[in-house]
């Protein structure tokens, strides 16, 4: 593993070290798979059920920083059993919830997401994308916790105002597009760990209903050109920061970090 895989590595257990998730998946293999993952990640408390009413049951009864579901599952399946921990105010009712499931149709997608799920992930999931999209609703949650009148999102000397817009580095200000905006924003809520072009695109193009074949080329060229306005505005940096954003093979896109904790 080389250092920018151990840097990632040391991340997400940063951020999974003694955390709880819930998983709903009734085909023990791939709830085996998932914990383990969980497990290998840091997490300290991974339980498993294998129905929609145990998963009601369980997230009433215990808090837990995560959940996991999937959509097809006896009794009742993950949209009904979400809407209920949701709806009766049980200890995980506000925890952010992940559908993974087979059903990966724009209408499930919607589905899902009007149905309270915070982020939808189509099976089969590579273990680092899987780990990425909790790592990024576990910080968006910490953000959502936050007063809302703080819109700073700031590391050493990279400052972001979401609630303006702008954003600057080493004191000088970043002429970007919405986009670049939003890839840059959404790096730094992730800062020090991969974001994959998959998330990139939901997240960045979410106004687009379906994922062309060069979607990865698309995101490509706005980092390009985020990277030489960055480039530009970090002359100031050591040499090892450059660049800012880095490429991490197989696994995604990486803002690294600046504040010296990296």
């Amino acid at each position: 593993m080389g250092q920018d895989e151990d840097t990632i590595e040391h991340g997400f257990r940063r951020l999974f070290l003694g955390r709880s998730a819930l998983i709903l998946e009734d085909e023990a293999e791939v709830a085996e798979l998932i914990a383990a993952a969980l497990d290998r990640a840091g997490f300290g408390r991974v339980d498993v059920v294998g129905s929609g009413l145990a998963a009601v049951e369980r997230a009433a009864a215990d808090p837990f920083d995560i959940l996991i579901l999937d959509r097809q599952t006896p009794e009742l399946d993950g949209l009904g059993a979400l809407g209920r921990i949701r709806g009766e105010g049980g200890r995980s009712n506000r925890a952010p919830a992940l559908f993974l499931s087979a059903l990966g149709s724009e209408r499930h997608r919607i589905e899902g997401l009007a149905g309270g799920g915070d982020d939808y992930a189509v099976k089969p999931l590579s273990e680092i994308e899987l780990l990425a999209r909790l790592a990024a609703l576990l910080r968006r949650r910490e953000w959502d916790g936050a007063p809302s009148s703080d819109t700073i999102l700031a590391c050493g000397p990279l400052r972001i105002d979401t609630g303006a817009m702008t954003a600057s580095l080493c004191g000088q200000p970043l002429d970007l597009t919405a986009r670049e905006f939003s890839i840059l924003s959404l790096l730094a809520r992730n800062i020090g760990l991969p974001v994959t072009r998959s998330m990139l695109w939901s997240t960045c193009w979410s106004t687009y209903n379906f994922v062309p074949a060069n979607f990865a080329n698309t995101i490509d060229v706005h980092v390009s050109r985020l990277r030489r306005k960055l480039d530009a505005a970090g002359g100031e940096l050591p040499a090892e920061l450059n660049p800012l954003i880095v490429a991490v093979r197989s696994q995604g896109l990486m803002l690294r970090r600046l504040d010296g904790n990296g």
